[in-house]
């Protein structure tokens, strides 16, 4: 492969990660905050009217829909909310992996065909919002389009895993414990160890100094007896 060939590859593979982390980022952010939260208020207004709340029971009449059909729809939306969430988590974390470009871009065919499914259901029970099907069909699309430019190099290069090459860790090697501080305790009794140990040094010499010296004296006092003994043998 030539080097602009490489280099164009290398810009789209920069682009569709970009693509699938920030579009991933964003339809997270919406099934929590829009499609879940729709879910869940039309789940709320259907127990309270079947509860008799007044409040509820008027909303559901200008609605024109029934507790039935709200608890349908709170459904619906809950579905598709979890998995929009499935699918914004699936492309963060695979916003780098080339490898996984095809699961990456049949997740995200599938979100696009349960957002079209659940805006035709919409439209039908007259529920459609045009800025919830903006967000509902643009998000996808601009996945797939993410998706899309790594299924083309994955094809040109099949053997590819990662669109950049990720930093590799450096492992640090153990660092040698420092030394432990001694308390001031420990340092006064090795002090005193100190201390004592030259006393038991000139004691121990004093003491051979001693036991020498009583040495030489009975050697003299055997040496004169003997000579006191040859004396008296003599005479």
């Amino acid at each position: 492969m030539d080097p602009m060939e490489r280099q164009k590859q290398l810009r789209q593979a920069m682009n569709a990660k970009m693509i699938l982390f920030a579009g991933g980022i964003f339809l997270i952010f919406t099934a929590v905050t829009s499609t879940i939260m729709y879910g869940v208020n039309f789940f709320t207004i259907a127990y309270e009217a079947s509860k008799g709340t007044s409040e509820c029971v008027d909303i559901l009449k200008e609605a024109g829909i029934s507790i039935g059909l709200a608890r349908g729809v709170g459904i619906c939306f809950l579905v598709v909310g979890v998995w929009e969430t499935t699918v914004g988590l699936w492309a963060v974390r695979s916003n780098n992996r080339i490898d996984r470009s095809l699961k990456t871009f049949r997740l995200i065919l599938s979100l696009l065909v349960v957002e079209v499914v659940m805006q035709v259901f919409l439209f039908a029970v007259r529920m459609m919002n045009l800025g919830m099907l903006f967000t509902a069909i643009a998000i996808p699309l601009f996945l797939l389009w993410g998706a899309g430019r790594y299924r083309k190099i994955a094809k040109a290069e099949p053997e590819r895993v990662y669109a950049v090459k990720p930093a590799k860790k450096i492992v640090q090697k153990p660092t040698a414990a420092a030394p432990k501080k001694k308390s001031i305790h420990e340092r006064a009794v090795m002090q005193a160890r100190l201390q004592e140990e030259p006393e038991e040094e000139e004691n121990g010499a004093e003491d051979s100094d001693v036991t020498e010296v009583s040495s030489d004296l009975s050697e003299n006092h055997s040496t004169v007896s003997e000579d006191d003994d040859t004396v008296l043998k003599s005479e």
